[in-house]
């Protein structure tokens, strides 16, 4: 039921979510004869999108998260028994797509390879379930996962699968499992950035081995200002959407006692 509510609420808190809701609140205020109120959710809702789109909040907003961690190189990332890659990367071969089709969050599994090919570990454990109603397939991530890997040449013996975990939540108690059957006592945790210090608070909740935080796609980086990173931008209106996703996800993990 709270993946179910998620999944449902998270467009509503977005700010293209919250901006719908006020201009639906302003319909509705100007048909019961409130026109003042109105306008003024009109307003709110119309600054809502101005400002979540501005490239300057949306740094400040993904800034503070992807600031908590510092990017590991697989040269200076430390040894470890596993990589532990989370999903959240890819999407079914649902036609007319012939095959697995990747977005941002695929330098996730990019990381995870290039730290197995430094030789950092001897495993990658590939972490990703799927909500069938809302992929509109049946199959794990982790399984869309292991066949991208094993194209990039990564031997299929070296693959872990976790296939059961439908969150990050989820991604922790599994995992967790996985890594105390087979004894391991140390692993290289990656995720995206702004997600990961939430993923490493849950792991930390339910794993009692050293997690070393190997971060990865990095939207906030050092570059020169310019006059038109004060003009509304989609990109930014994206980025800043996904840091009210993970505030709002700490805040949920937070008083479930995930974290």
């Amino acid at each position: 039921m709270f993946i179910f509510l998620g999944k449902l609420i998270t467009p509503l808190i977005l700010p293209l979510g919250v901006a719908l809701c006020l201009w639906l609140a302003a319909l509705v205020l100007v048909w019961v004869g409130r026109p003042r109120i109105g306008r003024h959710a009109l307003y709110a809702g119309i600054a809502t999108v101005v400002l979540a789109s501005n490239s300057l909040v949306a740094d400040a907003l993904l800034g503070a998260l992807e600031d908590d961690y510092g990017a590991l190189t697989p040269e200076t990332a430390p040894k470890a028994d596993a990589i532990v890659v989370l999903g959240g990367m890819s999407a079914p071969p649902l036609p007319p797509r012939e095959t697995v089709d990747v977005g941002d969050a695929f330098d996730r599994l990019l990381h995870g390879m290039h730290l197995f090919r430094a030789e950092r570990a001897s495993h990658l454990v590939l972490s990703g379930g799927v909500i069938p109603w809302l992929a509109g397939s049946s199959q794990p991530e982790a399984l869309r996962m292991s066949a991208l890997a094993r194209d990039y040449g990564i031997p299929e013996n070296a693959i872990v699968l976790e296939d059961s975990s439908r969150n990050t939540h989820e991604s922790a108690v599994y995992c967790a499992r996985l890594l105390h059957e087979r004894g391991w006592r140390k692993v290289l945790l990656v995720t995206s950035a702004s997600h990961m210090p939430r993923t490493m608070a849950c792991f930390r909740m339910q794993w009692n081995g050293e997690i070393v935080a190997a971060p990865t796609d990095i939207q906030v980086v050092e570059r020169p200002y310019h006059v038109a990173r004060l003009l509304p931008d989609a990109q930014a209106l994206l980025a800043t959407g996904r840091a009210i996703k993970e505030y709002v996800g700490l805040a949920a993990y937070w008083l479930r006692g995930w974290i």
